[in-house]
């Protein structure tokens, strides 16, 4: 076999062999990107048994006020009490990246998120970016990692709040 026709092989297996790989991270990514905007749908239906359905069993959240939040249950009751706390509450998270590492069935999201809700008269608006960790787990996409920061805070009352 002379080295041009070597080469030629070498070069459409590598070209073959990188498109199924961008074939099943395309179609991971898709299928997370969905499940974010289910996600999504769920919080704008206040629905916590919907939303949890994204999540693994060992869900870890950390929000944007530094409440560290663990496991299905726990970060449903959180939602359960936001909903029920906050009226018209809505949070919308708006991926800009999503990273696959498919062999490892791990991905990561990063993004910007928003939520509103009236605290009495009061309109309040929370803005900032945030992260999430995927994990592929029977055959499903599932949240295990969601990291929370604020940069924008408006409403007078809930955002003195805050505080170091």
């Amino acid at each position: 076999m002379n080295i041009s026709v070597a080469a030629s092989f070498l070069f459409c297996t590598v070209q073959l062999y990188g498109q199924g790989i961008s074939a099943a991270q395309s179609a991971d990514e898709s299928q997370i990107r969905t499940n974010r905007r289910a996600s999504n749908a769920a919080i704008a239906a206040h629905d916590t048994s919907r939303i949890s359905q994204y999540w693994s069993r060992d869900i870890l959240v950390l929000t944007s006020r530094n409440v560290q939040n663990i496991g299905k249950r726990q970060n449903a009751v959180a939602f359960a009490n936001e909903f029920k706390s906050k009226q018209d509450v809505i949070y919308v998270r708006s991926p800009d990246k999503v990273d696959l590492f498919s062999q490892a069935g791990m991905a990561s999201e990063n993004g910007t998120w928003i939520g509103r809700w009236k605290n009495g008269a009061e309109q309040v608006e929370v803005t900032g970016t945030y992260y999430a960790k995927w994990i592929k787990s029977g055959g499903q996409w599932l949240i295990r990692a969601e990291v929370y920061t604020p940069l924008t805070c408006v409403g007078d009352t809930y955002c003195k709040t805050f505080h170091r």
